[in-house]
């Protein structure tokens, strides 16, 4: 009986960390996402300024 307890703790210990793992990656993927169209926001503001002179 306590090995099947032990069997079932662990599954539910692994879906944890899965879902922790995807929602790590999703995390991730967003704030790269952010941070990236904030620089190309950057560069087309430089490349007007360079062009306005």
């Amino acid at each position: 009986m306590e090995i099947i307890i032990g069997y079932f703790l662990g599954a539910f210990v692994l879906v944890l960390l899965f879902i922790s793992l995807f929602k790590m990656a999703s995390n991730r993927m967003t704030n790269s996402k952010r941070e990236l169209n904030e620089r190309i926001d950057n560069l087309e503001r430089r490349i007007k300024d360079l062009d306005n002179k």
